[in-house]
């Protein structure tokens, strides 16, 4: 699903969060990658999540306060 690849990605960069989070749902659609966690990137592998990339992305609606916490996999780069 994901346009580009988490190398091309860095913070301030712009994404779409995936149409199965809650947020939206309700509306909160987009963002900007404000903080990334580096996994190790053999996540599918061994089948620990810990292992996997994620971005804090910051979220345009106004009523989010929050960094949603999105894996870097499920986003589309805006």
């Amino acid at each position: 699903m994901a346009i580009g690849t988490t190398k091309h990605v860095c913070v301030g960069s712009r994404v779409e969060i995936p149409a199965y989070c809650d947020l939206w749902v309700q509306g909160a659609r987009t963002g900007t990658i404000e903080r990334v966690r580096v996994g190790k990137g053999d996540y599918l592998q061994s089948g620990d999540a810990r292992g996997a990339t994620y971005f804090g992305v910051r979220m345009d609606h106004p009523q989010v306060k929050r960094l949603a916490w999105m894996n870097s996999d499920d986003c589309k780069y805006l």
